[in-house]
Parts: structure tokens; sequence; C-alpha cells
């Protein structure tokens, strides 16, 4: 609810354009997370759960040396983004006012890429409700206060990506405070090769997915103006309300399919798996009919401007049903040492997106972005399900 305030904030006082930007910014920067980090986010989440293998993990420095690596990568890449602010902005995405949204971005690229890591060291140690706390409540609600403040003294639309960095920059250090443990397990060194041979193939996989699921934003940004740009993702994180009820249902499952495959009790996950997957699509459906039926009435909620979305809010609510109907594909295939296999998978439809993305995004605008998008997504998750039949013993749909 809070995320949905923020945007309603952004696009009722600054309209559809800035919000294009804002999108376009924060998607770059989880970009530059994702492969930053190197994996790390989802390395940790195994190193944490998977003790029939890693029987010596918790008395080894692996966290500690992640953090590490991630400062020395974060300044770095920081550093680089300011000084490229404005050949990315203009010769990516053509629009000269994302300049000042990268360089500002940069100053706050190191806390971005902290809390990713330390967020699923919580998930891990299967603290879910500090996790849930810093991701779905702390940032939107300090970016809605931070907002306020920045708002009245500048007057423009950089208290958009200000109001951003500064509420990551706060809810970092209160993960800080928060984090307990960890100087305790520091007891003998993990090796840096065997910690980035484990998370390397997650960030080649998550990476692939990322990009695949917001091609349609950066070929957008590249091809539209801001203004579509902006019209498109409100209507993507309107549908994306059911990806919220699979995103939180993520939250537990993750790790609990890694503890039950390390376990190799192969029965019980199947039941988890296909209980969680009948949960989700039970609780989807009713917000898609809700989306379908009003979808005009939501969109105009947010200025009249954004009814030209509707069409596309259809589009992409079907895919998302989908994504529910189909189950934690991508979760199960990462969590049960399958993660080459995934990447492979969303490799082949990354590039079946950005093909359907360069061809119908000059016909079609916004609503060609969300048809590539759905075709793709029924391409993944039947792909997915068929291999994790293959190789697991049983389907994850209904």
């Amino acid at each position: 609810m809070l995320a949905y305030m923020v945007m309603l904030l952004i696009t009722r006082t600054f309209g559809s354009a800035v919000f294009g930007r804002y999108t376009i910014a924060l998607t770059f920067s989880q970009l530059i997370v994702l492969i930053f980090t190197f994996g790390f986010p989802s390395g940790v989440i195994r190193l944490l759960t998977d003790q029939s293998h890693y029987d010596e993990i918790p008395k080894t420095n692996f966290l500690k040396k992640t953090l590490w690596i991630t400062f020395v990568s974060s300044i770095t890449i920081s550093i680089l983004i300011y000084f490229l602010s404005e050949l990315i902005a203009i010769s990516l995405f053509k629009d000269r006012s994302l300049i000042i949204y990268l360089k500002v971005l940069s100053f706050f690229i190191t806390p971005l890429m902290f809390h990713e890591v330390l967020l699923n060291i919580f998930r891990g140690k299967k603290e879910y409700k500090k996790y849930n706390l810093f991701l779905f409540v702390l940032p939107p609600l300090l970016f809605l206060i931070m907002f306020y403040i920045i708002y009245n003294y500048f007057y423009n639309e950089i208290s958009v990506i200000l109001s951003f960095g500064l509420s990551i920059l706060i809810v970092f250090f209160i993960e800080i405070i928060f984090l307990k443990g960890v100087k305790n397990s520091i007891k003998k060194d993990y090796p840096t090769n065997l910690l980035f041979k484990l998370s390397l193939p997650m960030m080649i996989s998550g990476t692939i997915l990322f990009l695949l699921s917001w091609t349609d934003i950066f070929m957008l940004g590249a091809m539209v103006s801001s203004e579509e740009v902006g019209i498109y993702n409100v209507a993507f994180k309107i549908s994306s309300i059911g990806l919220i009820i699979i995103l939180v249902f993520n939250v537990v499952i993750g790790p609990k399919i890694s503890e039950l495959y390390n376990r190799n009790e192969i029965k019980k996950l199947k039941k988890t798996i296909i209980k969680t997957t009948q949960l989700i699509t039970i609780t989807t459906i009713p917000i898609f009919l809700i989306l379908i039926v009003f979808r005009k009435d939501i969109l105009s909620f947010f200025g009249s401007e954004f009814i030209l979305g509707e069409t596309t809010l259809v589009i992409l609510s079907f895919s998302v049903l989908i994504n529910a109907i189909s189950g934690n594909v991508d979760q199960i295939l990462n969590m049960t040492n399958h993660h080459r296999l995934m990447r492979n998978i969303a490799l082949v439809c990354l590039t079946e997106n950005v093909i359907l993305n360069f061809i119908l995004i000059p016909k079609y605008g916004i609503n060609g972005a969300a048809t590539a998008s759905l075709i793709t997504n029924i391409s993944l998750n039947l792909i997915s399900i068929y291999y994790i039949k293959k190789k697991l013993g049983f389907y994850t749909i209904l």
C-alpha cells in the first residue's frame, strides 16, 4: 500500500514524464545492484540454509567477506555512474533530464547494494519480520517523509530521486543496527573462489531474469517518450498487485525449498510447492477480476492521462495471473541446484522478449511491450514447468 502511495504522490505532483524518468532510473539502479553484488544475495541464503553440505559455514567469515567485496564493488561502480551519467542518459535513453537522476543515484549505490545483501541475510536467517519491514514498509514510508521535507525546499523533480536515495540510506543504517550474530560467526576463512563459484551462476541467472522482467522498460525508454514509460509503469505497478502476493510467498518458500531439497524430502517438497501455488492462485484471481472490471476507474485515480494504459493493464494482468497459476518456478529451480538450467531458460526467453519488443513497440507502443511481456512469460512458465517435472518428478501447476 505504501509503495502505491509513493506512485500516486509522484504522478499527482509531477505527471507521467517524471514518473517515467524515475522508473528508468530505478530500473537501471536495480540492474546495477543485481550485477555488481555478484549473486551474493542469493548465495548467502544458500549458505545460511544448506547445512547438510556446509557443516562448517556458521564458523566461517563468508558474511564478512561478502560485505567487504560488496563495499569495494559499490564504490567503484558509483564513481563510474557519476562520470558516465551524461553518456548513459543521452546515448541510451535519449533524455537529458535523466542526467541529474543518475548523478544523484550514484551517491546511493553503496547503501543500495548493501541493502540488497542485508535483506537476504535476514531472509536466510528466517527473520521474516525484519525482511518485510526493511523491504515493504520502511523504504516507501521514509520516501513519503523525505519527499515532504525535500519538496518544500526544491519544488522540482529532483525531490523524487533524492527522497528515494535518502530513504534507502536510512534503511541501510537501521539494518546494520538490527543485524545481530554476524561477528560471532567469524572464526576461519571461507575461500573467496568458493564464494564466487556459488554466487556467480545465481547472479547470471538473476540478471537474465531481471532483464526478462524489465526489458520492456529499457526498450520503451530508448524508443518512446518518458510520458509513455510513465503510463506503462503505472499500468505495470497496478497489475503487479498480484505479484506482491507471489513475492510474499517467495520470501518464505525460497529457503524452505532449499532446506527440503537438501534433506532429500521430495514428497514434502512437492506438497509444499503445490499448496503454495494453490494459495497464490486463489488469492490472485479476485484481484485479477477487480483490475479487469474497474481498470479505467483505477487508472484515472492517478490522473486522466493514465487511462491511455487501459489495454496495457489488461494484458499485464493476464501475465500476472499466469505467474500465479504456474507457481514459483524460478525459485524452485534456483533453490534445487538447477540455477544453471533456470539461467538457460531465462536466456532463451530474454532473446525472445527482445525480438518481440523490437518488432511490436514501433507498431503498438506500450501495448506492444505488454504483449511481448505476456508471450514471453507464457514461454518461460511452460518451459520451467516441463523441466521441474523432468528433474523433480511433479508439476507445480494446479
